[in-house]
């Protein structure tokens, strides 16, 4: 019989049979550490980040419905004495289509307006997907890959102009900074 206050694994048995499971539990966790120890990993973890110097080709497979950044223009040199305003612009995503749907979900495109005071000239900066939003957004399975195929390249497009109207009835059109030179 167990003395009292003996309640653990092997209460009762001969202290000999206790003792001799933990060394075989031991041994067999050290052997499954040596194993995935030296097994070579095909990934490595993080991935070390890649610069280019050009922009990589698209895969074929990836084609855009809309031309990408159909007005883009360089981004002027500004003055020293200029004064810049910044402004967040804000609409939902797809309003075009769906109207402000996708905005009652919080699903919003968003963009930096710039205003000269000098010249009194306006600027909008986006951040486009080069093949839409869908492409980008959803991987493809293709039959000829094992893993699911993304088409989500994306570039900065720079334009003279800010659509007012669009942001402030579709979104927001908000003064948030002023830069000076």
């Amino acid at each position: 019989m167990a003395q009292a206050g003996n309640t653990g694994p092997g209460a009762g048995a001969p202290e000999s049979a206790v003792a001799g499971r933990a060394p075989w539990r031991w041994a067999l966790a050290l052997l499954w550490l040596a194993t995935a120890a030296g097994v070579p990993s095909r990934r490595q973890w993080p991935v070390p980040y890649r610069r280019f110097s050009f922009r990589p080709e698209p895969d074929p497979y990836c084609q855009a419905q809309y031309t990408f950044c159909p007005t883009g223009s360089p981004i002027p040199v500004m003055k020293g004495d200029d004064v810049i305003e910044v402004f967040r612009l804000q609409a939902p995503v797809w309003e075009f289509k769906y109207g402000d749907l996708l905005g009652h979900l919080k699903i919003m495109h968003d963009a930096i307006g710039f205003r000269s005071t000098l010249t009194g000239k306006n600027y909008t900066m986006e951040w486009y997907e080069l093949f839409q939003l869908g492409n980008c957004t959803f991987p493809h399975l293709r039959p000829e890959m094992n893993a699911p195929f993304w088409c989500n390249q994306g570039a900065a497009c720079f334009f003279e102009g800010i659509d007012d109207n669009h942001w402030r009835e579709n979104g927001t059109l908000v003064q948030v900074a002023t830069i000076s030179g």
